[in-house]
């Protein structure tokens, strides 16, 4: 995988579609994360959850006819040039875990951050996304609008 090379949202979309087909004709429940979820005009790479085993979910992914190379673990060259980095859940924290890989990273951090304040402990098992955001007190935060914090949020909608 190329370091710090961009892909755009259209295509990173079409390798993820062809990828997710692959697992839902193995069984396995599929869904984009990271910058793709989020929407960004450009991806370094896919991020996607699969629920299930770790190690089958590996094995199968392994087996994906248009991987190039195995980066580690996780990750693979497709032979299109863009990386997959698998992200195996059990359907337990399933939700939550597709939540946390989205991101970005300050904006997960800034919800945890109002959880401590609050005294609340974030729920990993059998929570949904809208639950986190209601439990202290936020309307949902879709994520293409996940930039971190409040005035974040204003300034990516344009606003002053």
């Amino acid at each position: 995988m190329e370091k710090g090379k961009r892909y755009s949202y259209e295509f990173a979309m079409k390798e993820y579609r062809k990828l997710e087909k692959y697992l839902n004709e193995n069984g396995y429940r599929c869904e984009p994360s990271g910058s793709l979820r989020r929407k960004r005009e450009d991806v370094g790479d896919i991020d996607f959850l699969v629920e299930g085993k770790k190690d089958e979910i590996l094995s199968v992914v392994k087996e994906y006819p248009e991987i190039e190379a195995r980066v580690n673990k996780y990750e693979f060259q497709l032979k299109s040039g863009i990386g997959i980095h698998t992200i195996p859940e059990t359907k337990e924290k399933y939700l939550y875990t597709l939540w946390q890989s989205t991101g970005p990273k300050r904006h997960v951090a800034w919800i945890k951050s109002k959880y401590t304040e609050k005294e609340l402990e974030l729920r990993r098992d059998g929570i949904e996304e809208k639950e986190i955001y209601n439990d202290i007190g936020f309307d949902y935060i879709p994520p293409e609008q996940r930039y971190g914090y409040p005035g974040e949020l204003d300034d990516k909608k344009g606003k002053n």
